[in-house]
């Protein structure tokens, strides 16, 4: 006859079994996810990167760009408003 502690060990083996399946199975249900993930991490890293380009290169043609309608405005004696 089984005592009330070897049920309690039974119950125990039976609950680290069952806890290594599934952590086995949600590792491998995750595994997929987790490609997806650091690919878009990626992504995500070049269009900050491409962006932050982009916006230096507009804001330094916009500046290029307003110092040589302020030189064409001076020289055509229009006002700056």
């Amino acid at each position: 006859m089984l005592t009330t502690n070897d049920i309690e060990q039974i119950g125990n083996v039976v609950n680290e079994r069952l806890e290594v399946k599934l952590e086995e199975k949600l590792e491998e249900k995750l595994e997929p996810i987790k490609k997806d993930l650091k690919s878009l991490k990626k992504d995500a890293s070049y269009l900050r990167k491409t962006t932050s380009i982009i916006a230096k290169n507009y804001d330094e043609g916009d500046a290029a760009l307003h110092k040589r309608v302020a030189k064409i405005e001076k020289h055509v004696n229009l006002s700056q408003n």
